[in-house]
Order: C-alpha cells, then structure tokens, then sequence
C-alpha cells in the first residue's frame, strides 16, 4: 500500500471516530429536561393522590355511612369489637383463624366473669394483630391479650410475609384501600348478608375428624419464624408493656399442620420476651380433645364441641393471670 493511501486511511479514521455533533448533545439536554419534569409532574401528584385516598376513606367509611354492615366478612370481628362501650373487654384475642375459634367469650364470662372479644381475622398476619391491637387500645384497656401465634410460623416466605406488611400498613392509613367495594351496596348493585358471631367467635358446629395419627414428635429443630414477623411481634410487646397488659401466647390445636418444630420456635420466642406460652397441642389429656369427634374441618381447627372443652381448661389459667395482671397494676 502506498504511502499516501495509508494516510487518507487514517485521516478517514479519525474522522469516523471524532466527538459527538453538536445537535446529539442539545437532544441529550432536551432529554434531561424532559426527565426533569416527568419527575416534578409526579412530585405533584403524589399529594393530590394522597388527598383523593384521605378523602375517599372518609367517603366509604361504612359507619360514617350508617351501615357498619357494609364491612368486609373478614373485618367484621374486628371492627365489631372497636365499636364496644369503652373499657369494657378484659381479655382480647389476637390472631389468625386459629384465634377465631380459641374460646368462647359467652361461656368463658358465666364461668369466670371474664369480659372477653375475639380481634382474629382469616389469615391475619402479625403486623395486622399490632395494628388492631393499637387500634383496640384507643378505647379499651384490656388486662390480658392472649396472641395465637400460627401467624408466626405459618410457613410464609419472606417476600410474602413483606408484601402483607405493606398492605396492612396502606389499609390502615387509607381505609378506602379496605373498603372500596362498598360502592356495590351504596349503588344498591349487590346486597350485604350479616355475619352471626358471639364476640369474635366464630360459632360452627361441623364434624370432620382428624386422621393423620401423631404429630407432636420430639425434635430440636425449630421452624423459620421471618424477621418482619419477628419485628412486628415485639411491636406487640411493646405496646401491651405500654399499656400494663399481660401477653399470653396460645397455641390452638390444630393436628392438620402443627408440629412440634414450631413449638419450639414460639416457645424460644417466649423464652427471650419472659411471656407464658401455652402450647395445646401437648394439653390433649387435660383438655379432653378428641379427634373424632372435636375437629371442625380434618384437623386445621376445633369445632363448637372443642372450643368449649379449651374454654373449660383456659377459664382457671385466664383468671390466674387476670387477677395477677390487677395486681400487678
């Protein structure tokens, strides 16, 4: 190759490989500029959403609107128990469906006197216990809060377990979120049926044994209890120190999917709080259940015949700790 093709290459090089044009750069600014007030627009609506959200909860607040019974079924025990005449539960109950059918407050107040109202929600999580619990404390003053803690082992991951946390926060700051569907009743499109419960519980007579054999096996192995479940439980503890209530933990049984390495996961949990942790699931003798005849749906939870059996065998531990919590104050 001749010399002076060798330099028009090069010159052709360098040409190709010179800086961007002036016109590329004013795009690129015109680009950033844009950007720029994509995001002030949003800044902008970030309150006019937060407003529309405030207002809209006032809006479908079903008790604002004269129709408490316009509450979704899974809310119902809850919201029914904010409603109660101040101070006037002694004993309320935290927790997921478990809870729901723990104990029976009519039964449990004629055998000891013990005021008592139900707070459990169909899966409730953990973080949705503190937030009725905190709500429960605006009015009442209760001197024991029992906590079934299923919620805790539950077998849900983390990201799940997240998830739920951010959606119970988001409910209880815009009660929209929870109550939107209300529109169906106030429009008159669907119609609301009324939930039956004695305060909290869930009265259901069924019978569907269980037959899965032995399940509290020995191990020391202990289940997974998630941190965000973990934080939101002392956020419980916390709060009944605040409030000079005694914290029980209770675990119902529920042969179906219970094991004894979640036992000692709620037990260790106890241990380090100093709480007392009543686990069922080891009480079968002393509470008389039987799987034939006791279960509800093969095991999961306990029907009417079985809450009454743990209503009798919980009414002398609950005074104990009711009159100890008195003394105590």
């Amino acid at each position: 190759m001749q010399a002076s093709e060798k330099q028009e290459m090069k010159h052709m090089v360098k040409k190709d490989i010179k800086p961007n044009s002036k016109p590329n750069t004013e795009q690129s600014t015109e680009e950033k500029q844009g950007d720029g007030r994509w995001t002030r627009e949003c800044l902008l609506y970030i309150p006019a959403l937060v407003l529309l959200l405030l207002a809209g909860s006032r809006i479908f607040e079903p008790a604002r609107l004269g129709h408490p019974e316009w509450i979704n079924d899974r809310d119902v025990y809850v919201y029914s128990a904010l409603q109660q005449p101040e101070d006037t539960i002694d004993l309320a109950v935290l927790g997921d469906s478990e809870a729901m059918v723990l104990l029976s407050p009519e039964m449990l107040e004629k055998e000891t006197g013990i005021s008592a109202y139900i707070t459990g929600q169909s899966g409730q999580s953990s973080s949705e216990s503190y937030y009725v619990l905190r709500e429960l404390c605006k009015k009442q003053h209760p001197k024991v809060v029992i906590f079934e803690p299923d919620t805790l082992v539950d077998d849900s991951n983390e990201r799940r377990e997240l998830i739920e946390n951010f959606n119970t926060a988001a409910y209880h700051m815009f009660p929209v979120l929870r109550h939107h569907g209300c529109w169906k009743y106030m429009t008159g499109t669907e119609t609301k049926s009324t939930v039956e419960h004695d305060r909290g519980f869930s009265v259901r007579d069924d019978v569907v044994p269980y037959e899965g054999g032995e399940y509290m096996l020995p191990t020391e192995k202990k289940a997974y209890i998630p941190p965000s479940s973990r934080r939101y439980f002392e956020k419980i503890v916390s709060l009944c120190e605040k409030q000079q209530t005694r914290l029980i933990l209770v675990s119902a049984p529920a042969p179906s999917h219970f094991n004894f390495e979640k036992h000692n996961a709620i037990e260790m949990l106890a241990e380090e709080k100093g709480l007392t942790y009543m686990d069922l699931n080891l009480c079968y003798d002393e509470t008389g259940i039987d799987f034939t005849t006791d279960m509800l749906d093969g095991g999961d939870h306990i029907n009417l015949s079985g809450t009454q059996k743990v209503t009798k065998y919980l009414a002398g531990e609950l005074l104990d700790h009711l009159q100890e919590a008195q003394e105590e104050k």
